[in-house]
């Protein structure tokens, strides 16, 4: 008997083991096995690295931040065995326990742990399918919330309203709407409704369940509410921020932020003083660079900033809000091009300013480049004007000048100094994003004198160092110093005069002939012209492009360029007198310029159906002309069209016969400059290919 009742517990419990059975005590057995198994393993390991993500973050508290943190990667790689046993743990519910009621509650616990890993992608695709199994509504909704957060990460807002109508229709507990409403204020940041996100955050900043959630939201509060201009605001979410006393990190900076909307510069200086300080006074400079410059204090702004740059892992940001600084307020651009430099070397490529660091770069360098050509031509052409013997006594004092410089240094060398005197310079390791700068990176210099030495041997630093015939050319000056002296200075003895050939290539690259002064002045001309024309296309620096081009047109009255530089000044001009001044110059001087019809055209817009129903009958009668050889009078018709009905539809068969006519007139000069015009105007025209057509023959007809 007592062997049989054994065999009956054995059978029972082997069919409540049985992963489709749908009895009772099955269903109860794999219930128990779920939840206090797999489900509170893999749920505690959740929230282990959910406590360790806070923990490991790093908040870039100069910015502002985000409502919800910013996923980050290295977490995931960091912690990918945690991630990954997290996952596999949930999974043993999935697949020995089917008939428990804790499946939806598996995938929800599957699903946050490829979004702690970065696997959005699949994460997504986790949450969806719990939809679609039934699950309890606690779990729906958690799913439905943290879906919504992954749409306003990828900024996939319209999926993400989507899945708001949803969240909406459901019944929400305090927590939920909590965290809905906290997604919500994350959402608006995202598409730049602050005033909104600031609503919500503040409704929601005070229920949020964790000390760190809770400070920081006051913290973005305060940050938020700066950013909008109300200090007073701001100034008070930053003390409810101190005071919840979350982490000492967050605390220091709510305290460098209260103080600096404050203004309170001797509270600043105070935490300089503070030993604990010691890590965070970049910070703390930063806020009294900040001070200064909203008090026009720039100067002070600019050594403060500088100061905080030392040690600052955020020093890529600081040297583009300085570049800023020196462009708008001081006007320094040279200074500018190189903070910009900085910015985008110190700046990692993950950045959202990364590009537009790049981009500053490399335009306020090319800048800088062609104001040098300039001001470099206009000393050559100061020296032109000297004397063979002034430009003589002028490049011997230089001379003598380098000199002394250099014994000084090497005397400075050979000088006992005391160790504790002596300057040493040691080169830093560089960062992993300071790589792509040639001489950080010891791999490419390496690489450069290899192929260096393979192509030239081993050469000394001289001048003319990779020239083949060097000994050769630099002999035969070498051997006729009384040439050179001789066309210096003719009443000078030979022995006295500079005879070293640097003088003689120096006086080559001075323009003194009337030729070299002309070349000279076409390149100042077309580069002031490029100048212009770069700072209000590619920098769109409105002031400085009419700084440049009124000076181009005043020292070089007959320019080539005036048309489109009048054009230039019109776009650049706030001011309505100063929009007309240009626009009637140009219409006076330059009446038939496309450069006038692109003003022409932004000014009038698009015309009616009866305006380009006048257009299509005068048309038809300048052709008609046209076609009877009259080709002056269709020339000026056409020219009245085009000035009184700017932007009609046909526009560009009126510009082309325009240039037809001049072709007419066998003005052939007017003709290639009408054609070119036309191909510029209209790139899109059917007319186009004939008119390249027309050009190309011109060209080669003039040959």
């Amino acid at each position: 008997m007592p062997k049989a009742i054994a065999l009956l517990l054995i059978g029972l419990l082997a069919c409540a083991c049985s992963q489709q059975s749908t009895r009772p005590a099955a269903v109860a057995f794999h219930n128990i096995n779920a939840k206090f198994n797999a489900i509170w393993q893999a749920d505690r390991l959740y929230k282990e690295l959910q406590k360790k993500a806070w923990e490991d973050r790093k908040e870039n508290y100069a910015n502002t931040l985000s409502i919800l943190p910013a996923i980050d990667s290295t977490f995931g790689q960091a912690h990918s065995q945690e991630i990954a046993n997290l996952i596999r743990k949930a999974s043993l519910v999935i697949n020995r326990h089917q008939n428990s009621h804790y499946i939806d509650d598996a995938y929800l616990l599957i699903g946050h742990g490829r979004f702690l890993k970065g696997d959005l992608k699949n994460a997504v695709e986790t949450y969806k399918y719990i939809n679609s199994i039934d699950p309890d509504q606690a779990t729906q909704i958690q799913a439905l919330i943290r879906l919504y957060q992954i749409y306003i990460y990828q900024k996939d807002f319209e999926n993400a309203e989507k899945v708001e109508e949803f969240i909406k229709e459901a019944p929400l507990n305090q927590k939920q709407k909590t965290d809905f409403l906290y997604s919500k204020a994350f959402y608006h940041q995202e598409k730049g409704e602050i005033v909104l996100a600031i609503t919500l955050l503040d409704e929601v900043a005070a229920s949020l369940a964790s000390k760190q959630e809770r400070a920081r939201a006051y913290f973005i509060l305060g940050q938020l509410f700066q950013d909008q201009g109300k200090y007073s605001l701001a100034r008070e979410n930053f003390i409810k921020s101190r005071q919840i006393k979350s982490n000492y990190d967050l605390q220091l900076n709510a305290q460098i932020a209260q103080e600096k909307v404050s203004g309170d510069e001797s509270a600043l200086e105070k935490m300089l003083k503070e030993p604990k300080n010691e890590d965070k006074k970049s910070e703390i400079y930063m806020a009294l660079g900040q001070i200064q410059y909203e008090k026009n204090e720039f100067s002070k702004a600019k050594i403060y900033w500088e100061k905080a740059s030392v040690n600052n892992p955020n020093k890529g940001e600081l040297y583009l809000q300085l570049g800023n600084m020196f462009v708008r307020q001081l006007k320094k651009f040279p200074e500018a091009a190189q903070y910009y430099d900085s910015a985008a070397t110190y700046l990692v490529s993950s950045h959202p300013s990364y590009a537009k660091a790049q981009k500053l770069k490399k335009s306020w360098l090319e800048y800088v480049r062609m104001t040098n050509l300039v001001r470099k031509e206009d000393s050559l052409q100061i020296l032109g004007r000297k004397s063979l013997p002034e430009l003589s006594e002028f490049y011997t004092k230089t001379k003598a000048a380098q000199t002394r410089k250099l014994d000084s240094l090497t005397s400075l060398k050979k000088t006992n100094v005391p160790a504790a005197q002596t300057l040493i310079f040691t080169r830093r390791n560089p960062s992993p994003e300071q790589q792509s700068f040639y001489f950080y990176n010891e791999m490419a210099r390496n690489q450069g004198t290899q192929e260096f030495t393979f192509k030239w041997g081993n050469r000394t630093l001289e001048d003319f160092w990779n020239r083949k015939n060097k000994n050769t050319n630099l002999s035969a000056t070498a051997n006729a110093p009384e040439k050179v002296a001789a066309t210096l200075n003719p009443s000078t003895e030979t022995k006295t005069a500079p005879t070293t050939d640097s003088l003689a290539i120096w006086l080559a690259n001075i323009p003194r002939t009337n030729a070299q002064m002309l070349a000279s002045n076409k390149k100042i001309e077309s580069t002031l012209f490029t100048l212009g024309k770069f700072a209000k296309l590619e920098l769109n620096e409105n002031e400085l492009a009419k700084k440049t081009l009124i000076s181009l047109l005043l020292n070089y009255p007959t320019t080539a360029y005036e048309a489109e530089s009048l054009y230039l000044l019109y776009l650049s001009s706030y001011m309505s007198v100063d929009k007309k001044e240009f626009k009637d110059r140009l219409a006076d001087r330059f009446p038939e310029s496309y450069f006038r019809q692109m003003i022409l055209k932004m000014e009038n817009g698009q015309l009616s159906q009866s305006k380009e129903l006048e257009v299509q009958q005068t048309y038809e009668k300048a052709y008609a002309t046209f076609k009877q050889g009259g080709y002056a009078d269709c020339f000026r018709e056409c020219l009245g069209l085009q000035q009184r009905y700017p932007n009609s539809k046909l526009e560009d068969k009126i510009v082309f016969l325009m240039a037809l006519c001049k072709g007419g007139l066998k003005d052939l000069s007017a003709y290639q400059v009408q054609l070119k015009n036309f191909s510029l105007a209209f790139p899109s025209s059917p007319l186009k290919p004939e008119a390249e057509a027309l050009l190309k023959s011109i060209t080669q007809n003039n040959r």
